[in-house]
C-alpha cells in the first residue's frame, strides 16, 4: 500500500483551473513538492485535481456503482449476488467493487494538499478555504470507506507509505469528525462560496459548512447505530437542526420541480453532489449511474416499451404500487412513466415492468454512426440533498423520543408529495414509516442509500434479500455487512487482515 504522492504527479496528475468548470488540463512538465507549492492558482489546481478525482470515482458506474446492495428492483442483474449477500458468486478477489484503491486514491489527493498547503503564498481566506476543501474531502471519503469495509489503514500524511495494518472503524470515525468538524469552522455557508477570482460558487460539488455539518449528521447517527452509542444521536440531530436552518438550502416545490432541476443537479435543495458537465471526459462512464442500467423507453431515445434490458434493472408494476401506495403520491406518476396506465398494457409488451423515469436530462450523438442515441445523463449524481436530512431528523427524532416532531418531519415531505399524513393504523410503527419514505423519496438516487439507512437501522433482515435474512449476530459481528478487503490490499502488506466473515466465505488469501 505504497501511496506515493509525488509520482502521482509525474504520472499526470489531472489538475483543474477553475473551481466552478472543473475541466482537466495535464500539467505540460513534471512538477515537484520543492517548486509546485508556490502561489494560490498551485493550490487551486491541486484542489480541482482532487475533486475531479473524487467525481470521477464517486460517479464511475463500473468502478464503484455495483457495490450497492440495497436495490428494491425485481430484476437485478449484475446486482443479484450482491443483493442476496453471496459475493463470491460473481466477483472475484481482484474485483474492482471489493478495492478501496479509488477511495485511498482520493484520500491521498486530499493528504498532499494537507501537506504542502503551507509552502503557499495565500490570504487567510483563501488558505481556510482550500484547506478547509481537503480536510472535508478526507473526512468524507474515510467516512465512506468505515461504512464499506469497517476497519481500514487510516493514512493521514502523502508519505506515509509502506505496510499498513488495519484501524479500527471507530477510531477512523473520530478521524472523520476532527476533519469535518475543523474544516466547518474554516468554510463559510454555501451562498458565501467564491473562487479564486471571487466569482460565487454554485456546484454543490464544492464543500461548504452545511455539506460538513449534513455529513456529520449521517456520521453521528452511524456511530450512534453501530457503536451502539445512543447518546450520539442527539449530536446528529443538533447537526440536522444547523442544515436545516441554513437558508442556502431549500425544498424544491414539488416531486416534478425534484426530477426536472434537483436531480439535473446545483439546486437550492441539493447539499452534496457529483457535478457533471457536457463533456465527452466528464459525462463518459459517469453521472446517474442507476439511471443508466434501471432506465430505457421513455426517456431513452430510439427504445421501445418492449426494449430488452437483460443486463439491467427492472421493478414491477406492483412492487412500485406496494412502495407507493397513497394513489396520490405525485412520485408514483414522476418517478415512473404513467404508471397506472401502463400497467393497463398488455405483458407481452411490458412484461409487467414500471417505467422508470426520475432521471430526465438525456445528451444525445448529434453526428456519426450513433447519432440519435443517448451519449449521456446530464445529471448530477446527488450524494445528500436537503430532503434526505429532514428524513434522517425524523428517523432521529423518532429514536430520542420526540415523536411529534419526527411525525412533522416525515409529514413535511410527504406532504409535498401531495400524500396522506402519517396514520399509525395505516402506516404502522413511526420508524418503519420513516424509513419507507426515505424508500420512496430517495429512490435509485445516491451511493448504496438504502444499504447504508437498513443497515444503520438494523433491519437488514426484514428489507434485505437472501443471505442477509438468516446472518446469525456472529456473522454480523465478524463482519458480514461490510465488504471483503480486495486482494491488492494484501501485496507486500504482511500486516493486512480479511474481514472474519469473509475470509470463512470466498476471500482467504
Amino acid at each position: 500500500m505504497k501511496y506515493t504522492i509525488l509520482l502521482l504527479f509525474m504520472m499526470g496528475l489531472f489538475l483543474f483551473s477553475s473551481c466552478e468548470d472543473f475541466l482537466t488540463e495535464e500539467t505540460e512538465t513534471g512538477v515537484t513538492n520543492n517548486n509546485f507549492w508556490k502561489t494560490a492558482s498551485d493550490v487551486d489546481a491541486a484542489v480541482n485535481g482532487m475533486y475531479s478525482t473524487f467525481r470521477l470515482y464517486q460517479g464511475n458506474n463500473v468502478i464503484v456503482h455495483y457495490r450497492d446492495r440495497g436495490l428494491v428492483f425485481d430484476v437485478l442483474g449484475t446486482w443479484t449476488n450482491p443483493c442476496n449477500n453471496e459475493l463470491w458468486k460473481n466477483w472475484t478477489k481482484t474485483e474492482a467493487c471489493i478495492s478501496w484503491s479509488t477511495e485511498y486514491d482520493v484520500v491521498t489527493r486530499a493528504n498532499l494538499v494537507l501537506d504542502n498547503i503551507h509552502r503557499a503564498d495565500l490570504t487567510p481566506e483563501r488558505h481556510d478555504f482550500y484547506l478547509g476543501q481537503a480536510l472535508a474531502i478526507r473526512g468524507y471519503m474515510y467516512f465512506y470507506i468505515l461504512k464499506c469495509w469497517g476497519d481500514a489503514p487510516l493514512i493521514l500524511h502523502s508519505e506515509d507509505v509502506g505496510m499498513k495494518s488495519r484501524t479500527p472503524w471507530q477510531e477512523i470515525a473520530g478521524q472523520c469528525i476532527e476533519d469535518l468538524t475543523r474544516a466547518a469552522g474554516l468554510l463559510p455557508r454555501a451562498s458565501e462560496l467564491v473562487d479564486i477570482d471571487g466569482k460565487a460558487i454554485t456546484s454543490k460539488q464544492v464543500f461548504s459548512r452545511g455539506t460538513c455539518q449534513a455529513v456529520l449528521a449521517h456520521l453521528y447517527a452511524w456511530k450512534a447505530a453501530l457503536n451502539k452509542e445512543p447518546g450520539l444521536n442527539k449530536t446528529a440531530l443538533l447537526y440536522c437542526d444547523s442544515v436545516i436552518a441554513d437558508n442556502s438550502y431549500q425544498l424544491a416545490g414539488s416531486v416534478n420541480e425534484v426530477c426536472e432541476k434537483v436531480i439535473l443537479g446545483n439546486s437550492p435543495e441539493g447539499i452534496l453532489e457529483c457535478d457533471y458537465k457536457d463533456t465527452e471526459f466528464d459525462l463518459k462512464g459517469a453521472g446517474a449511474y442507476l439511471a443508466s442500467f434501471s432506465q430505457k423507453w421513455p426517456i431513452v431515445p430510439l427504445t421501445t416499451p418492449s426494449t430488452s434490458r437483460a443486463r439491467g434493472l427492472c421493478i414491477n408494476n406492483s412492487t412500485v404500487y406496494a412502495m407507493y401506495p397513497d394513489k396520490n403520491d405525485s412520485r408514483r406518476e414522476e418517478y415512473f412513466y404513467k404508471l397506472d396506465s401502463m400497467a393497463g398494457v398488455s405483458t407481452s409488451i411490458t412484461r409487467g415492468w414500471a417505467y422508470v423515469r426520475k432521471m430526465r436530462h438525456v445528451l444525445t450523438y448529434t453526428s456519426g454512426s450513433q447519432v440519435g442515441t443517448i451519449r449521456a445523463y446530464e445529471d448530477n449524481e446527488i450524494l445528500i440533498r436537503l430532503a434526505d436530512i429532514i428524513l434522517l431528523r425524523a428517523e432521529l427524532k423518532a429514536k430520542t423520543g420526540d415523536e411529534a416532531g419526527a411525525i412533522k418531519d416525515l409529514n413535511r415531505i410527504r406532504e409535498r408529495a401531495c400524500c396522506s399524513l402519517y396514520n399509525a393504523a395505516v402506516d404502522g410503527d413511526l420508524a418503519g414509516a420513516i424509513q419507507d419514505e426515505r424508500d420512496r423519496e430517495l429512490f435509485v438516487e445516491g451511493l448504496c442509500t438504502r444499504y447504508f439507512d437498513v443497515v444503520r437501522n438494523g433491519t437488514f433482515r426484514e428489507r434485505l434479500r437472501g443471505n442477509f435474512k438468516t446472518l446469525t449476530d456472529k456473522d454480523v459481528e465478524d463482519g458480514a455487512l461490510y465488504f471483503p478487503v480486495g486482494i491488492r490490499a494484501f501485496n507486500e502488506n504482511t500486516l493486512m487482515l480479511q474481514t472474519p466473515y469473509w475470509k470463512r466465505n470466498g476471500y482467504a488469501y
